[in-house]
């Protein structure tokens, strides 16, 4: 007598997770990128520089 081989349970497909973002600066020049941790508390706005210009601020993905 031969057996019927079983059928495996369909797997569901995985939750897809919100992208979660990070600020930090991006030189437009070369690249570079550069990740906030934290902020300070000074209360003024500091300028990062790279390849002579400031780094513009963008969002990143992590």
């Amino acid at each position: 007598m031969v057996e019927k081989k079983k059928k495996m349970p369909a797997k569901k497909p995985a939750a897809k997770k919100a992208a979660s973002y990070k600020k930090g600066y991006e030189c437009k020049l070369c690249g570079y990128r550069l990740i906030v941790d934290r902020e300070c508390d000074c209360g003024e706005e500091h300028v990062i520089l790279c390849c002579d210009q400031p780094m513009k601020k963008v969002r990143i993905t992590g």
